[in-house]
């Protein structure tokens, strides 16, 4: 693995180009008459409930079988963000950012100063063109993938595309080989396999390769475009609409709607629950444990108040 990340690190750094930093944008718009008074009336929404919680989760999350029988996919390697296409102070500012969320998460974290990275971020021209030389010309970049995962990125319009390298693994981190056939799946023996509450195998992300559109992110801010990335780095997720229940970071390229200045409640519960306990749990366990995290998260946010 190791081999393709050098080799997509060096096939995109020609592509990606210095830009200037992302503009941030004002958070409340000013009063066209500065004599003018506002009235601020503050509340608090009413509260979701555990089913629409978890009807969110499962839409943000790209999966494919039962979430019964299959487990959610995560970084369990050491995390090792690398950024391109941005001037280094900038990199630093959201490699820095994304590697504060992942402490929050209590994840396994690189040496900043030598490793290599695991989830690449790039500002390219145009994502897509990239990707489709890519695939022409560095086809086993994509021999992981299945054909339909393949076909869909080539195919992807829009601002962002994502790349992720995923592998299953037995639960103690042995690997499993691939499934050629419909007759002889892979077979892989072990002590301790059977459990009602989780499975015999688990779902790694290998590496992840996020391509941004330079001239479409240019209203975007580092922060926003740095927890957009951990969202879809730190998990297999897709993009959100600004119609959403609670709102995300990843409706942030949602023309319809105002994005968030980070990543939210919602969030941040869906993260803390995907890397809380093994990594071989249901996927639906994960799923309906964002509810639960995300009132952790109000309880630890009304305590820090008080």
């Amino acid at each position: 693995m190791l081999l393709l990340r050098t080799g997509v690190l060096g096939l995109l750094a020609s592509a990606a180009l210095l830009v200037v930093p992302a503009q941030a944008q004002d958070a409340a718009n000013r009063a066209a008459d500065s004599g003018n008074e506002d009235i601020v009336v503050t509340g608090r929404a009413e509260e979701p409930t555990h089913a629409e919680v978890s009807r969110q989760a499962r839409e943000i999350t790209e999966t494919r079988g039962d979430l019964m029988y299959n487990p959610l996919a995560r970084i369990e390697d050491r995390l090792c963000p690398g950024i391109l296409g941005l001037k280094p102070e900038f990199a630093a500012l959201m490699i820095d950012r994304i590697r504060w969320t992942g402490e929050r998460l209590d994840m396994w974290m690189a040496d900043d100063t030598d490793c290599s990275p695991n989830l690449i971020i790039a500002f390219v021209e145009d994502g897509q063109a990239e990707l489709q030389r890519l695939a022409e010309n560095n086809g086993y970049m994509f021999q992981w993938m299945d054909r339909h995962d393949r076909d869909a990125l080539l195919a992807e319009e829009g601002p962002v595309r994502v790349w992720t390298t995923s592998m299953m693994r037995a639960s103690n981190g042995m690997p499993l080989s691939r499934r050629e056939n419909l007759t002889s799946p892979p077979v892989l023996q072990m002590n301790a396999a059977h459990s009602k509450i989780y499975i015999n195998v688990r779902e790694d992300i290998a590496q992840t390769v996020v391509l941004f559109d330079r001239e479409k992110v240019r209203e975007k801010t580092l922060i926003q475009l740095a927890d957009y990335a951990t969202m879809r780095g730190f998990a297999k997720t897709k993009p959100a609409s600004s119609a959403t229940a609670m709102d995300t970071i990843l409706a942030l390229f949602d023309e319809n709607g105002s994005p968030p200045s980070g990543l939210t409640d919602f969030d941040q519960a869906y993260l803390r629950s995907l890397y809380d306990g093994i990594p071989n749990l249901k996927g639906m366990t994960k799923i309906n444990g964002v509810d639960r995290e995300l009132r952790n998260l109000r309880e630890e946010q009304a305590e820090g108040g008080k």
